[in-house]
């Protein structure tokens, strides 16, 4: 069917077919389709239909001794099984025997029970649910394996009116395939229906029918999410459930200190899944969603008294349970850029925002046979979105570099090989750390680009590189915006400024080891002999001019 859909071809369907799609919530049914439909919520039809299986009643009698009038967890989790082996029964799950996850079993007590318990009425209302999700898992069961393999969830996205890259249903697949054998069992399917009807009843809460969200819209998305879950945070905090703790699960309280979301930290998410766009579709929601989940539990394998922080040690070791295995040192000096109060501490909305850029960074390693050169360097910038910003409600992207400021970049980070005078090349490691630098001087650049225009004028440039540790005169600072402004337009663009800062860095530090030892040979030097002599005393020798830091630059 969904083959045929763009096609505009119009089915006469047979009534066997129209029931499948009745079943799956197809066309006429709720407002949900196929996997994410839920059972007929009619008033009167779902009281018809709960009081018409008196044997939902008996079982609740049978698990409740006592006659209490609850169930709690520990008879829940009997019923569960009973329920998962009637699931297999007859497949080659079957044989597997695994038992019903505890995780899901906290989350359909939080969603239909109270207090950590079932009545009567929430109980019967937890059968429906199951029942109905009972028969989308075996129509979606194609092969009858007792499991959904990735494929048949992907075909089931699709029957769903979600026709999402194969690729993203895998994504949402594996974050719920919690023995990790590439299929769903029904325990983890019913896992992934209890999350998702969460996320997507504020995903339509949000966009009331339109295909994108802005980042506003998604902060609303995240916090909704947040106060929806929270009932389940409050019973994993109150029975102190060891294996939920460190789930990908988002509630209010996950958290000592309860903190909203940055409206930062969505620009940083979209930026990331978003394609370049300030829109993100449901599609890249989907990946999003999965992304936190990842990051969360990174986030609360290390910060075990969920005071929402870590200290820089542990963020190195976050980022290594996340799957990013950066360098040590660059992980510490990222941190130490974000850690804007000088806390000491990183925040989980910090985190978030480092690694949904470095993530991103770290996925390029494939591109590094060993090494690359300028020209290469120039094609791998132009897909970097580490530098990306939004800006009054637009995505700012950097001009591409020119071939020279990598030529200058590679010398600065690369190491000279044999027969070198300067690097010409780098590895991964020094890209990183090249990536890095870029960033907090494109940092410091749009900080004193007051206009957002993505230049700078020559009197903001003093201002710049009195930011990064260069204090010059201003006759200095204009003889410099004068030679790098290669386009001759007055102003400097970010590409130029860098250009300019690596040089303008390499003379400083020319200057200073020559004035902390006038003998040495530097760079500038280092081919004539003569201008390493050293000054015999401080006053200067009849006809010997010398120059202090600001004519040296000007010059």
């Amino acid at each position: 069917l969904s083959c045929l859909k763009p096609c505009g071809v119009h089915l006469k369907l047979a009534p066997w077919l129209r029931g499948l799609m009745s079943l799956l919530g197809l066309p006429g049914g709720s407002k949900r389709i196929g996997i994410f439909s839920d059972a007929d919520q009619d008033p009167v039809a779902k009281r018809a239909r709960l009081v018409s299986h008196p044997e939902n009643i008996a079982m609740f009698q049978k698990y409740d001794p006592a006659n209490t009038g609850f169930i709690n967890y520990e008879g829940l989790v009997n019923v569960l099984q009973h329920v998962k082996m009637s699931v297999e029964a007859g497949t080659q799950h079957s044989l597997l025997q695994r038992e019903f996850q505890v995780a899901t079993c906290f989350w359909l007590i939080a969603r239909f029970g109270a207090g950590g318990r079932l009545s009567v009425q929430q109980w019967t209302e937890l059968i429906d649910y199951l029942t109905n999700l009972k028969s989308i898992f075996l129509q979606v069961d194609n092969d009858h394996s007792g499991a959904i393999e990735f494929a048949e969830l992907h075909r089931a996205f699709q029957l769903s009116g979600m026709n999402m890259d194969p690729n993203v249903v895998m994504e949402v697949g594996k974050s719920y395939d919690v023995n990790n054998d590439g299929s769903l069992e029904f325990d983890e399917f019913v896992q992934m229906r209890l999350e998702w009807d969460y996320y997507i009843a504020a995903w339509e809460q949000s966009t009331q029918g339109a295909p994108t969200i802005a980042p506003q819209q998604l902060l609303n998305v995240l916090e909704e999410i947040k106060k929806s879950l929270e009932p389940l945070g409050t019973m994993v905090m109150s029975q102190q459930v060891p294996v939920m703790t460190t789930q990908g699960i988002f509630y209010t309280s996950m958290f000592g200190a309860h903190r909203a979301f940055h409206i930062s930290t969505c620009e940083k998410l979209i930026v990331r899944f978003g394609q370049g766009s300030l829109f993100l579709n449901f599609e890249q929601f989907c990946s999003m969603m999965v992304f936190l989940k990842e990051m969360k539990v990174a986030f609360s394998r290390l910060d075990t008294e969920a005071k929402g922080s870590l200290n820089l040690q542990q963020l190195y070791n976050a980022f290594a349970q996340a799957g990013i295995n950066l360098p040590e040192q660059l992980v510490l000096q990222i941190g130490r850029h974000l850690d804007s109060d000088n806390s000491g501490g990183i925040e989980f909305d910090e985190f978030l925002q480092m690694a949904a850029e470095w993530q991103e960074m770290w996925r390029l390693q494939a591109s590094f046979a060993s090494t690359i050169g300028s020209a290469e360097l120039q094609q791998l910038m132009g897909t970097v979105r580490v530098f990306y910003q939004v800006i009054n409600g637009v995505v700012q992207t950097v001009r591409p570099f020119s071939l020279n400021t990598c030529r200058w970049l590679i010398a600065k980070f690369g190491s000279c090989q044999v027969g070198e005078r300067y690097p010409q090349r780098i590895n991964y490691e020094q890209f990183l750390h090249l990536v890095q630098y870029l960033k907090e001087c494109y940092y410091s650049f749009m900080r004193v680009d007051a206009d957002r225009t993505g230049t700078i004028e020559p009197q903001e440039l003093g201002t710049l590189m009195a930011a990064c540790g260069l204090n010059l005169s201003r006759e200095a600072i204009e003889n410099i915006g004068l030679s790098y402004d290669l386009d001759k337009s007055g102003r400097l663009s970010f590409d130029e400024f860098i250009q300019m800062l690596v040089e303008v860095q390499l003379y400083d530090l020319c200057f200073t080891k020559r004035e902390q030892n006038p003998g040495i040979l530097t760079p500038l030097n280092s081919f004539n002999p003569i201008m390493g002599q050293s000054l015999v005393s401080s006053s200067p020798a009849p006809g010997l001019v010398t120059l202090d830091r600001s004519a040296f630059f000007a010059l």
